[in-house]
């Protein structure tokens, strides 16, 4: 179970599991909007927490956390600044950031302002580009209707990728490949045959409808703002903490370009691919993610000394 803090005015619903004295990761999660840690609590909570101290909250107006009213506003700088006072509040010194899809973007902006604050990075299929990802989602979801049968409707979304450069209109052609699929819209985000995972761990959340509406409502205004479709890549290369880059090897998010662009743009980095997962790598390989993750910030802890 988890505790609400008044950060900045908004209640947040934050899961902390682990011993005080070990090295402390915040988990920031993706989306925006979804099901918020549950997820991550789910199937790393109690792995993780046997080494680290985890501070997993939902984020300002997802699922547990207090909703965002109609009139009110949030920017991703709310998100950033609402981990920094969660920090303050729980006396935490320093902290890593652990990291997933939207939440990657989210991390590379607050290592930039807040780099005292941050000891180690870890990225778990991060978006550092929502046009590059998208995309690629579109790519794959046009791959997906292949598969479905649907070849004539998957050869206009190709030919779309050759020939539209503007982000927005890629933005609209998703969605609308999207609806297409139906049901088998998330599909290409897993690897293995279950790819209800998320879902149903929504549907047996009490209040599931409301909670579903706040994150949703959380998502429709953060992507109002098409600033988060501005690359973070030179904010990544401000990064100057040793990071590393955990990716499915079918993950349509973390496409090749953006996991070149790390790789040239940060100085003490590391890749792993995980070969039987595509965008939810904790979720399908559990035991080798927090194996991974406890190994790399040990390893950087001792050279540290």
């Amino acid at each position: 179970m988890g505790n609400y803090y008044n950060i900045r005015g908004k209640n947040l619903y934050t899961e902390i599991s682990g011993e005080d004295s070990a090295p402390v990761l915040l988990f920031i999660h993706g989306g925006p909007g979804g099901v918020g840690v549950a997820d991550f609590i789910k199937y790393q909570g109690s792995r993780l927490s046997k080494n680290f101290k985890v501070i997993a909250p939902d984020q300002r107006g997802v699922w547990r956390s207090e909703a965002i009213l109609n009139e009110e506003d949030i920017s991703i700088e709310d998100i950033i600044e609402d981990f920094e006072e969660l920090r303050k509040k729980l006396h935490i010194k320093r902290w890593s950031l652990l990291s997933h899809s939207f939440g990657g973007y989210v991390a590379v902006l607050y290592a930039n302002l807040y780099p005292d604050s941050i000891e180690y990075m870890i990225y778990e299929s991060p978006s550092f580009d929502f046009a590059l990802s998208e995309r690629s989602l579109l790519n794959a979801a046009a791959k997906e209707l292949i598969k479905l049968g649907n070849s004539v409707l998957a050869e206009d979304y190709f030919k779309a990728l050759r020939e539209i450069k503007d982000y927005k209109e890629i933005n609209i052609l998703l969605m609308n490949a999207s609806n297409e699929l139906g049901t088998n819209c998330n599909n290409y985000m897993w690897f293995g045959e279950d790819k209800q995972i998320i879902n149903r761990i929504a549907i047996t959340s009490n209040d599931a409808k409301n909670l579903w509406n706040n994150s949703t409502n959380t998502r429709i205004k953060l992507l109002h703002d098409w600033r988060v479709y501005n690359d973070v890549f030179t904010e990544l290369s401000n990064v100057n903490k040793p990071s590393l880059l955990i990716r499915g090897k079918y993950d349509p998010i973390t496409c090749d370009v953006q996991t070149a662009e790390f790789l040239n743009l940060v100085s003490d980095k590391e890749v792993i691919v995980f070969d039987f997962s595509s965008h939810w790598v904790r979720v399908e390989e559990p035991d080798k993610y927090c194996e991974v993750i406890t190994s790399y910030i040990h390893k950087k802890m001792r050279q540290a000394f």
